[in-house]
This record gives C-alpha cells, sequence and structure tokens, in this order.
C-alpha cells in the first residue's frame, strides 16, 4: 500500500511539473523565475503531491478485523493546571467507561491557583483516583511524576478539558493491545467539544473532523503515527519509562512520539476511540496554540536525530521528512494569496488560474473521502456530532492555510532562533 501510494503520488507530481511549465513561465514575465518556481513547488507541486499520497493511502486501506482482547487494568495520567471549570466532567466521563478492567487515575496538580486542587480534594473520589500535588513546572514535568506512580502495563494521557466517549478506552486499549509487539503507542480521535463558542471553534472543528483525522488515518495505516497527542492516547508503560518519559519541551507529545519510533518502535490510530477537547475561542489564543504546535515539530527534530537513527523505519522516516516542506508552503501560501487576489482585481487570473484550482479539487476529493470513513466510523459506535457550519466549511477550504500560516511561520521561527518558551 505504501510503494503504491508513493509511485502514484510521484507520477502525478511529474506530470504536474510538466504542465506547470508554462504556468512558471507566465509568472515569471512579473515576479522572477526564482518566486515563480518556489511559489508553483510549494503551493501546486509538493501539495498536490501529499494529497494524491493521502488520497491513494485512504482508498487502499484494508478493512480492519473486529477483535476483542483481555481488558487489561490501566492508569489514566491526568495533568492539571488551573482546571477548576472543566476536570470534573473529564473524571466523571472516565468513570463511566464501558470497560471491564481496573481503570485507575493519577491526577497531576501542577500548582494550579484557581482552586482546582481544593476541588479534587472536596469531590470525595474513590480509592482508585490518586491527586498528585506538584509545583507548577510544565505539563511534562506533572506527567513524569504521575508516571512515577504508575503500575500497570498501560497508561493513558488525558487533558484536564477533555471527555472521553463511553466506549474510548475500551477502544483504544483493543486497538493497543491487538497490534504487533512493536507497537507501543495509540492515538485516540479527537474531536472539538465547544464547537459553537465563536466562528473560531467552528473552523477548528472541521479541521479536527477533516485535517487532523485524516493525517491520522493515513499515519495509522503505516503504524507511524506522528503525533500521540497527550489529550488522548495510550502507551505501553514500560517504553514511557524506558525512554524517560516526556521531555520538558514546548512539543513533549511530539517530541515523545518521535523518540519512540526513533528507537524501533512503531505506533498507530484507533479511529473509533473518541475524546472531545476543548480548543480555543479566540483567534489570539488559537494562533497562540498553533504558535506552539508549529514549534514543537521543530523541536522534535532538533532534539530526536532522525537522520542518525538506525532504527527509525522508513515509513516513519518519510512522513517525518514530509515536515520538512511545511515552513516553505506556510511562507509560499502567504505570499500567494494576497498576490494572486491583487492579479486578479486586476483583471489578470495569473495565480489564482486554472492550475491552482485542480489542486483545490484534490483537496476535496481527499476530504470526501474522509467524510465517508468518518460517518462510517460514527455509525459503528452509535456516536451523532452535531451539525457543522457550511459557512465555515467553505472558509477552510479556501483560506484556513492562509489563516494558519502566519502562526505557524512565527512558531518555526521562534525555535530555529532558540527564542524563550512560553506554555
Amino acid at each position: 500500500m505504501f510503494c503504491i501510494s508513493l509511485i502514484c503520488a510521484v507520477l502525478c507530481s511529474i506530470c504536474s511539473i510538466f504542465i506547470d511549465i508554462n504556468w512558471i513561465n507566465d509568472i515569471a514575465c512579473y515576479l522572477g523565475y526564482f518566486l515563480a518556481i518556489y511559489l508553483v513547488i510549494f503551493v501546486a507541486i509538493i501539495p498536490g503531491f501529499n494529497y494524491i499520497f493521502n488520497l491513494v493511502s485512504l482508498l487502499f486501506t484494508k478493512k480492519e478485523k473486529k477483535l476483542c482482547a483481555k481488558e487489561e487494568d490501566v492508569t489514566v495520567l491526568i495533568p492539571a493546571y488551573n482546571a477548576k471549570r472543566t476536570i470534573k466532567e473529564t473524571i466523571k466521563s472516565i468513570q463511566n467507561q464501558e470497560y471491564c478492567g481496573n481503570i485507575y487515575i493519577n491526577i497531576i496538580d501542577d500548582g494550579s491557583t484557581d482552586g482546582t486542587l481544593e476541588l479534587l480534594e472536596e469531590m470525595n473520589l474513590n480509592e482508585n483516583v490518586n491527586i498528585i500535588k506538584a509545583k507548577h513546572k510544565g505539563k511534562a514535568e506533572a506527567l513524569n511524576k504521575g508516571l512515577e506512580k504508575v503500575k500497570t502495563k498501560y497508561t493513558i494521557t488525558v487533558d484536564a478539558d477533555t471527555n472521553l466517549h463511553s466506549l474510548a478506552i475500551r477502544k483504544i486499549m483493543n486497538k493497543l493491545t491487538n497490534s504487533n509487539k512493536k507497537t507501543v503507542a495509540t492515538a485516540g480521535c479527537l474531536f472539538v467539544k465547544n464547537t459553537k463558542k465563536s466562528f473560531i471553534t467552528k473552523l477548528q472543528e472541521w479541521d479536527y473532523t477533516l485535517g487532523i483525522f485524516g493525517v491520522k488515518l493515513v499515519q495509522g495505516n503505516y503504524n507511524s503515527t506522528l503525533v500521540a497527542q497527550g489529550a488522548f492516547s495510550a502507551y505501553k508503560t514500560k517504553a514511557l519509562k524506558e525512554i524517560g518519559g516526556w521531555k520538558n519541551s514546548v512539543g513533549e507529545d511530539i517530541v515523545l512520539t518521535w523518540e519512540l519510533l526513533s528507537e524501533g518502535y512503531e505506533t498507530n490510530f484507533v479511529k473509533n476511540a473518541i475524546a472531545f477537547t476543548e480548543v480555543p475561542e479566540k483567534y489570539k489564543d488559537f494562533g497562540r496554540q498553533r504558535k506552539r504546535w508549529a514549534r514543537g515539530m521543530i523541536e522534535a527534530f532538533k532534539k530526536v536525530k532522525i537522520f542518525k537513527s538506525k532504527r527509525l523505519n522508513l515509513k516513519s522516516k518519510f512522513l517525518m521528512c514530509l515536515n520538512v516542506f511545511f515552513p516553505f508552503i506556510d511562507l509560499a501560501i502567504l505570499i500567494f494569496i494576497p498576490l494572486g487576489l491583487i492579479f486578479l482585481a486586476l483583471g489578470n487570473p495569473l495565480l489564482i488560474s486554472w492550475i491552482s484550482l485542480f489542486v483545490i479539487i484534490f483537496g476535496l476529493l481527499l476530504c470526501l473521502v474522509i467524510e465517508i470513513k468518518r460517518n462510517n466510523m460514527l455509525k459503528e459506535i452509535n456516536c451523532k456530532l452535531e451539525k457543522r457550519s457550511k459557512l465555515a466549511f467553505i472558509v477552510y477550504a479556501i483560506l484556513y492555510a492562509f489563516i494558519l500560516a502566519p502562526y505557524c511561520l512565527a512558531g518555526y521561527i521562534s525555535e530555529l532562533f532558540n527564542r524563550k518558551k512560553k506554555w
């Protein structure tokens, strides 16, 4: 499947290069060859390669066998910092799981100042819940303190603002325990909890249900999920302790996942283990989050020497290397769209041409395939989501990458120049 997807993507890219030669010459008349080649490569050719690779990967996905496993005991780590408003619902969603094994909960209060710790102490939690007090040193340190107390073979992480579907732990543990011995982490499926709060949350709803969901579907097919996100993922405890847990970084879950992969382990994704997480409701907070995510990716490249690792498998290395293009794509988008609109306003569709629209069509086709797979999955577990905004989808399809680009570029630059880190 991997080879077929790669060959199709390469062949389409070669065809697009021949098709785009005249377009490059036309753009060069106005902007020069350097900028013309740069824009065409990073706005059309490489995104087109990604779309084809992902599309073929999803179309050739093997149907998963329905397997049952012994429901092992598991410990859930919940790092909490100023989570008084949300943590009660999070705990309740874990305690209401349809799971036969014992679920132990380690809640690590990371020096909260809003009364989170006091609320937890007043809740009269059962003996399976352990509250750990810590000084405020960040999420990674909090998770590591919780990991020290884990005695079960498996560990799950859940953010303090995330609620689990009633079947979430059963599904994620079933996937992890039925995977091959090399698989040490399984990422759960995240959707947006506070979808109707603002227009930016509606945009993120489409991002989580199409963009993030689709990427993880593809990566999971190759046992190379690049981010077992802290908001909801399951791990083999032994592997976590073997690499020393989470590193103190802005992208602690990215770095952790890449470290596991570089040690020769595998990671996957389970589409029907659903959790609902809160996303930023204001553009400023959204920008800060995406800047942190982008910075975390560069941080992972710096901390994990993927090209020196002899244990890292070829598929994981290839998927990691695709991330190298993201800064160049973001910069190209930031240049391409304003210039394209200016030319269009002057009556010249030089950039917003049929060729660029062709790339968008491939993107929409990919979205359709992802949407079908998501809907089928939701039917399997009888989970219904609220209707998403059609206007938000239009903005997501046309402008979301442009909205993201400046924040991502700021994140890349911050990490490259080792600027002070803010969580």
